[in-house]
């Protein structure tokens, strides 16, 4: 029977590819001729459609007539084409006119960047390329084949992804999410996982290495990521889309829009659910996403969007990173995190969060020349991680291994219902019986909000004026409550660690009770910009300035029960940079921007002492960078290249951060004062061979260290100040993103139809991050561990077939074809080689396939 099925499946699939027509085209600028790269092609009718190659071909099918195509792209005017009966094998020239963009609703939040318009660096991923070869790999993940980047999923956990651009760390990344910013308040970081159904609704992703477009984004040293959303759909449609890996993920979403009725309405929604086993021991997922669009036209000259996004989820996580000898033990996909407790596995490692994101915009065109758009925006979070807790110095969770190399709950178990001894509370009673080890959740909260407008005006036909405003409200609250006993009757939180001591409060602690952490952060953020844009002959010039003021408070009630508030700090920033575009000839441009940043240290590092008490004499982080930049653009190749110089100092980092330490042996380090100076060379280029054969190549040579020596202060497991130590770093190659990244892929059409992408990565020069307790010794010059080298092989393949209006799109990929046993990333050792490294090794070879289905 199921072969019948299959064979009927193949004569369908088979009969509506000969019914299909193929038509062929060429989208170029109207004045120079030139071709236009990542223009979209749509059949009204349709959700999605195609984008132009970097020769601005592209090819779409067609089962029945009329038909009518759009095309858009930023930046030019959009065209609709009607066909009524068949081309005979013309291939379709398709102009643009360039009209100004100051109006377009879609920049002037976004900050997306225009090519051969903004003088910087930066590669656009589109939907379709986004939906058919992301898989199950978390988002982050789409944007490695462009030069300078390095994203990877560092434990194996579903959606805990890490981003590198440049050498420098998600911290200093600016994420937008429709040009609002999505980094932590606290600490800069993202939580891809709260984000989990972000990639079906994405509508594109602009990367922009170096100082950026956007107004508002003053972390963006090493460069700015821009998520854009699908806006409302003109014509009404959804989609069915399932996609299943081989370690056992699966994904299935659904998606509807309205298209836009009569009175100017027009809504969309998306919900998705992803479950599986992961291919890592112990990191299952289990979550779901969801995605609401209205928009409203007021007017011609008025309209609203509301949009409301998240993603509630759980997973399994793996932090506890791995020595060459546990992979020769016990393989790469090893997790020390979990362990089997009375018959059912059981992690120590968990995420479990929810994180909605609701946004109401407001765009209001002021005559021919102006428009003010405004974005009020509310995200509260509620969830936090598995956590565990030890009483005493003896022992803890992880110090109980079974003959397999997982947690031995039933041994801790048995360690908490023998424990002998007696404790002596502050009131003079003695008490027994009671937990020396106990599985925690560390719980955070918060609430974010804020609004963003910006007034953008043509004050010449050659001048923009760009000014506006961003505030930020953010609170958290941090705990971490009792939620396991494993044994015991209950257990104790002696108080010692506080430094208000007991305080006349309960040290008997049972589920629910709160030991050890009870914190959180309150913030005012608020933004000015102002740009300004000339177009000065054939230049085009920029300049752009920004003042922020920051303020934090701290809470802690458990260190001060009394008065729980510290003083407010208050630390202002700014920015400035500027950038000037020259076209040599209407197929060469260059460009030259410079920025010099001083960036406010983040609340971690305000109160990084773990107490109300602030960092005495912390100071501003100072970028400065410059970069210069050629383009090259013919019928058939482009080439960009960029050459950056980025000095940047007064860093603060925390090491070991958001992990529980294994043993009583590890330490957290908070440095500060470090200097870096960052410095390469990035190639990206397109050639058609010939019509349906492309071959893509990047390149990225860095050039990254550290600059001087500085104090760091350790802390324990609790989060005490145990010692100040020297750390000799000068000279060290800065850690975490290899120095050396080279890729090339070729893009075949065949049948007309059939897509294949093969993709090499090759990475070289990669260097662990130095853990700054191992750098005491200042005879010790050695450098980090320098991982080895590894090329990846990577193929994917999309299969588009229409059948009467609507649309089947097969698709899947095969990931490390080679099942190449690699490095991903790592801390160094004492001795600095393999054997006292630590880190993860990457995923072996892997395949997902998909099947979305698009209806009218």
């Amino acid at each position: 029977m199921k072969r019948i099925a299959l064979v009927l499946l193949l004569s369908v699939s088979h009969l509506a590819v000969l019914s299909q027509e193929i038509i062929r085209g060429k989208v170029v600028e109207s004045v120079t001729g030139l071709p236009i790269q990542g223009v979209h092609i749509q059949q009204k009718g349709n959700l999605t459609g195609v984008v132009t190659n970097t020769e601005g071909n592209f090819e779409v099918l067609f089962d029945t007539y009329p038909k009518t195509l759009f095309i858009s792209f930023i930046g030019y005017e959009p065209k609709e084409m009607l066909f009524t009966e068949p081309q005979k094998d013309e291939r379709l020239i398709i102009e643009l006119n360039e009209v100004p963009i100051n109006l377009e609703e879609v920049t002037i939040l976004s900050d997306q960047a225009v090519e051969r318009y903004n003088p910087i660096s930066f590669s656009t991923f589109h939907k379709e390329q986004i939906i058919t070869t992301l898989g199950d790999k978390p988002l982050p993940e789409v944007l490695n084949f462009s030069p300078g980047i390095f994203a990877s999923r560092d434990g194996g956990g579903s959606g805990d992804a890490t981003l590198s651009v440049r050498g420098f760390q998600q911290e200093n990344i600016a994420v937008l999410l429709n040009g609002i910013p999505i980094n932590g308040a606290e600490n800069g970081l993202v939580y891809w996982n709260n984000w989990m159904g972000l990639a079906e609704i994405t509508n594109s992703i602009q990367i922009q290495r170096g100082i950026g477009a956007s107004k508002v984004a003053l972390n963006s040293v090493g460069g700015t990521i821009n998520l854009n959303t699908q806006n409302a759909h003109p014509e009404r449609g959804g989609t069915l889309n399932y996609t299943t890996t081989n370690y056992g993920n699966q994904k299935f979403s659904l998606s509807y829009h309205s298209g836009i009725t009569e009175k100017g309405w027009a809504f969309s929604f998306l919900g998705s659910r992803t479950k599986g086993d992961g291919y890592v021991d112990g990191t299952y997922v289990d979550g779901w996403a969801y995605f609401f669009n209205v928009t409203k036209e007021i007017s011609q000259r008025q309209r609203i969007v509301f949009t409301l996004l998240g993603g509630p989820e759980r997973h399994g996580q793996r932090n506890l990173k791995l020595s060459k000898e546990e992979v020769d033990r016990y393989g790469t996909t090893y997790n020390k995190e979990w362990g089997v407790f009375q018959g059912e596995v059981r992690n120590s490692s968990e995420n479990f969060y929810h994180k909605p994101h609701a946004a109401l915009s407001h765009y209001l065109t002021h005559g021919k020349e102006g428009i003010l758009a405004t974005s009020v925006y509310f995200s509260p979070g509620k969830g936090g991680g598995k956590w565990n807790d030890n009483f005493g110095y003896e022992a803890n969770l992880f110090s109980f291994r079974d003959n397999a190399g997982q947690i031995d709950w039933d041994a801790i178990y048995q360690y908490n219902v023998t424990n002998p001894d007696t404790f002596l509370l502050a009131n003079g009673e003695k008490v027994h019986g009671y937990s020396k080890i106990v599985q925690t959740n560390f719980l955070a909260s918060h609430i974010w909000a804020g609004f963003i407008s910006n007034f953008e005006i043509k004050i010449t036909p050659g001048t923009k004026l760009i000014t506006g405003v961003h505030y930020r409200y953010f609170s958290s609250d941090l705990k971490q409550e009792v939620a396991d006993l494993l044994g015991g009757k209950f257990y104790l939180d002696d108080y010692s660690w506080s430094l208000a001591g007991v305080s006349g409060r309960d040290q008997l602690k049972m589920p629910g009770d709160v030991v050890r952490v009870q914190n959180g952060a309150l913030m005012h953020q608020t933004t000015l910009f102002s740009q300004i844009e000339k177009k000065a002959g054939v230049f085009d010039l920029f300049a752009a300035v920004s003042i922020s003021d920051n303020r934090f408070r701290r809470h802690d009630i458990y260190n001060y029960p009394a008065n729980k508030w510290s003083k407010w700090v208050s630390k202002p920033g700014f920015d400035f940079k500027a950038g000037i575009g020259y076209p040599i000839t209407d197929q060469q441009h260059i460009f030259v921007n410079a920025a010099y940043f001083s960036k406010a240290p983040y609340y971690k590092f305000i109160f990084g002492n773990f107490n109300n008490n602030p960092v005495l004499n912390i100071r501003n982080e100072k970028v400065k960078t410059i970069e210069t930049g050629y383009q090259l653009q013919n019928e058939r190749l482009n080439v960009r290249m960029s050459a950056y110089l980025t000095s940047w100092e007064d860093v603060s980092f925390l090491s070991n951060e958001y992990i529980q330490l294994e043993n009583s042996s590890q330490t957290r380090a908070m440095v500060s004062g470090l200097n870096s100076l960052h410095k390469g060379i990035e190639i990206e280029s397109n050639y058609l061979i010939i019509n349906g054969l492309t071959i893509n190549g990047i390149a990225s040579l860095g050039d990254w260290q550290w600059q001087n020596d500085v104090a760091a202060t350790l802390f324990n497991e609790r989060d005490i100040a145990v010692d100040t130590v020297n750390v000799f770093a000068k000279g060290l190659k800065v850690g975490g993103q290899p120095q050396l990244q080279l890729g090339l892929s070729m893009e075949a059409k065949l049948m007309n139809l059939l897509m294949i992408k093969l993709e090499l990565m090759h990475y070289e020069k990669h260097y662990a991050q130095f853990d700054p307790s191992g750098r005491q010794d200042e005879n010790d010059k050695s450098q980090s561990y320098q991982l080895p080298s590894v090329t990846l092989v990577n193929l994917s393949y999309c299969l588009p077939i229409s059948i009467v209006d609507q649309r089947l799109i097969f698709y899947g990929n095969i990931n490390n074809m080679l099942d190449q046993q690699y490095i991903l990333k790592g801390e160094d050792g004492i001795n600095h080689d393999l054997a006292s490294f630590r880190g993860f090794w990457g995923f072996g070879r892997t395949f997902d396939i998909g099947l979305r289905f698009e209806f009218n």
